[in-house]
Order: C-alpha cells, then structure tokens, then sequence
C-alpha cells in the first residue's frame, strides 16, 4: 500500500503544479478582464461557464468516471460516445439556445449568442476528455501538464487581448474557445502513441452503468454553480458578476487545488480495492490538508473583504464586498464534501451520493430561491451556501467503512475550525474596519501562525500516510 500511497502523491503533485499554474494564470487573468470589462457586462460570462460544464454532465453520461472503475479500460467507446453522442447533444443545445437564455433575467446581454459560441466548447472538450482520463487512470497526470499551461497562457492572452480592443464579454468566451480547442489537440498528440482504443461490445450496458454517475456529477456541478443560476434567474448582470468575483476569491483557490489532489486521489482510492478503512483514511488525509489551507483563507477573505474586492475588481466592483464577506466563511460549513464524490464512488455507495447531491441542491437551492425573494436580495443565495443538508446523507453513508475513524476526522476539523475562530476573529472585532492595511498585515501574521500550528498538528499523519502506515 506504499507504493500506492507515493503514485498518488507524485501524481497529485504533478496535478497540484499544473493546478498552481493555473490557478496564477486564470485568476490574474481574470482579474485583469474586470479592469477592462465592467460588471453589467462580464457577468454573462459567469453565467455561461457554468452553465455548459453542468451540460458537460450530460454530455459525458457519466462515461468518463465509469472507465475509471472499468479494468477493461474501454477508451474506444469512450471515444465513440464523444464524438456520435456529444456531437448531437452539441446540435440540440445549439438549437434549444433560446430556450436556455430564458433562463437568463437579464437580456441586455447577448445571451443567446453567448450560449450557441460555447456549444464549439462543449464538443471539443468531449474530445480532450478522452485522453485526460487516460492520463488519469495511469496516475501519469504530469503528461498533461504541458497542454494544460499552454491553454491557460492562450487563454490569457487572447482574451486580454481581445478585451484591450473593446469585444468586452466575447473576450472570455473567445479566448476559452481558442484555448480549449488548442487543449484537445495537445493532449490527444501526448496520448496518441500510448492509448489503446479498446472497445466492449456492450456499448448501451457501459452506458446504462455510467448514468448513475452522470445525474451524480451534474448534481454536484449545479449546487457548485447554484449561486450563478438563480442570481442569473432574478437580477442583473452586475450582481452575477459580483458574486462571480466573490465566488472566486472564496473558491478559486481552494477548489482548483481540491480538483488537482481529487484526481489522484480517487484512481488511488479505486486501487485500495476491498479495503474501505485505508480508502477513508486516505479521504481523512486529503480533508484535513485541504481544511487547514480553507481556515485561514476564509477568515482572510472575511476580515479584508473590501480590500479583496477593491484589488481583484477596482473601481465599479464595490459592490462585490458584501456579498464577499457573506460567502466567505461559507466553505467552513462543508468541510467533508470536497472529496466525498471520489470516497462514494470508491465504496461503490453510488446511491447515497446520489442522495447527497440531491439533498444538497434542493437544501441549497431551495433556501436560496426563498431567501433571494426577501429584503435580503442577492445576499439570500449566501447565506443559503451554508446549508448544505446532504453533508448530514454522506456521514450516515460512510459511518461503517470508517468506523472510529470518522469520529477521528470530525474531532480533527472542529479543532482546525475551533483555532481559526480564536486566531481571526479577535482581529476582525478589535481592528477598525478603516484600518484596512492594519488589519491585512495582522491577518497575514495570523495566518502564518496558523498554517504552522496546523502543520505541527497533523504532520505525524501525513508522515504515516506517506509511509503506507495508515
């Protein structure tokens, strides 16, 4: 179980460097778009992306999670799907595009045009799937490093570039066309030589499996994505771009790299094979460092929200502040969901993430339709992030494979949650709001403190992980 313990590692640090790269490219790069793009505009485009990797979901048809547990490896049909099914799927979005721009308030915005452009997107990225899930299953994520840092670079320089010359939203959206094609291609010239196209006979049956996982993850994109959806369904665009440039700052980070270390981690989770206690406490190690890193950021986020907004947006995104500030402690509420897909999945309760997700959209989305309808306005979709139910499902689903583990895990955050709201939250009272660059110094101190004491705390753990003890 070491030599598990150290592919995971090595292929979550490939994927963590890759992530790195784009997390400083994408996230300047869209900071730079707010500078050169005003909000009643640029919220399209928050709008939009999510949008289609929701539709991505159903493109994929679960597909691309189901040849991860395949040992037939049935890349052939993988292929085959993206090219016959997402191809008509694409057909049918571009036809119903006025049908999904009604689900759009604000029609000062080519929102019908925007959505036909990214349909180019949706078949194309169907195509790069193939070979990027390839490299996953392989736990050789490094070979997509290169194709990843160069989509991002195009993507940043054709969008800034074009944002220079006045196209305003149709720079992100034709910058991300550009980026994602040149993507496809690299990695598909990577994989080439290496893929086996192999193809089952029982294309339907692989699919009839895969669909589980399909309603699974379009669940899980929406109630990401949820606040962009029903902010887009009642007000203007410049509150969804608001909550964009909140979303973020409180999720840009933590997510990107929770996706780089997700990718590793369930191939490595599939190979513990019949073994769920290893498989939880690898779950455990994943959680408890990417909770140490969520803590300080949130509190960081919360105590300088105006001074984020005013950095990340400048003038015209004073607005964003409130919103920011509302969200931001929001990841501290849902701590165990950033690895619960690939934890289910790898148990094989495919029923109870369903569950999960579920509770969790109709929890999250439902409080956010309600609360958005009162004096509270945009504000209400926040505050509602910090109900998501369906966290409750996924502990119950997971009690007997972890066993006192699970006990262990919940004492482990309470404490990081515990020493972050003693660390931060003095500062926050005692230092004057005016004092904005007291008050960031004070925090940055604080959050170093705090990264070092959780460092000291769980270093035994990660050692032992590493190590194949645990």
């Amino acid at each position: 179980m070491q030599n598990v313990a150290r592919q995971f590692l090595n292929s979550a640090s490939a994927a963590t460097v890759s992530q790195l790269w784009r997390i400083g490219v994408t996230f300047l790069t869209h900071v730079a778009l707010r500078y050169l793009i005003p909000p009643e505009q640029l919220g399209l485009w928050n709008w939009v992306d999510p949008l289609f990797f929701t539709l991505a979901q159903l493109r994929d048809l679960g597909v691309n999670g189901q040849v991860v547990r395949d040992k037939r490896r049935p890349f052939g049909n993988f292929l085959q799907l993206e090219l016959l099914w997402g191809g008509f799927f694409t057909a049918l979005v571009f036809i119903g595009a006025p049908v999904l721009a009604r689900l759009y308030e604000d029609h000062t915005v080519p929102v019908e045009a925007a959505v036909r452009a990214m349909c180019i997107f949706l078949f194309v990225h169907g195509l790069g799937m193939v070979p990027t899930i390839f490299f996953e299953v392989e736990l050789k994520v490094l070979r997509t490093v290169k194709a990843e840092i160069l989509r991002n670079t195009v993507f940043a320089v054709v969008a800034l570039s074009l944002a220079i010359h006045g196209y305003g939203v149709w720079s992100a959206i034709i910058g991300h066309l550009v980026a994602s094609s040149l993507y496809t291609l690299l990695i598909w010239i990577e994989a080439w030589r290496e893929i086996t196209l192999h193809r089952i006979p029982e294309t339907w049956i692989l699919v009839k499996t895969s669909l589980p996982l399909m309603a699974m993850s379009m669940l899980e994109q929406m109630v990401l994505r949820i606040d962009y959806f029903i902010l887009g369904l009642r007000f203007p665009t410049a509150v969804v771009a608001f909550a964009g440039l909140a979303w973020q700052a409180v999720f840009f980070f933590s997510r990107m790299l929770a996706d780089s270390v997700g990718r590793s981690l369930y191939p490595a989770l599939v190979r513990y094979g019949d073994q769920p206690q290893r498989a939880f406490d690898a779950y455990r190690v994943a959680t408890v460092f990417m909770t140490s890193l969520s803590v300080p950021l949130a509190f960081f986020l919360f105590g300088n929200a105006e001074l984020v907004v005013h950095v990340l947006g400048g003038k015209g995104w004073e607005g964003a502040a409130v919103y920011l500030r509302w969200l931001a402690l929001v990841p501290l509420a849902r701590p165990f969901t950033m690895f619960a897909i690939e934890l289910l999945l790898t148990l094989h309760l495919d029923r109870w993430l369903l569950a999960s997700s579920l509770v969790n959209l109709l929890s999250v989305g439902g409080l956010g339709l309600y609360l958005t309808d009162t004096s509270l306005g945009p504000r209400g979709m926040a505050l509602a992030g910090f109900f998501p139910l369906g966290m409750l499902v996924f502990l119950w689903a997971v009690r007997k494979a972890a066993g006192s583990s699970l006990w262990t895990l919940i004492r482990q955050l309470l404490e990081l949650e515990i020493v972050g709201v003693l660390l931060f939250l003095p500062l926050y009272f005692l230092v004057p709001g005016d004092r904005q660059m007291l008050r960031f110094g004070l925090f940055c101190v604080a959050g170093a403190v705090y990264l070092g004491y959780a460092g000291w705390r769980n270093a035994a753990m990660f050692r032992r992980f590493v190590q194949g003890e645990l």
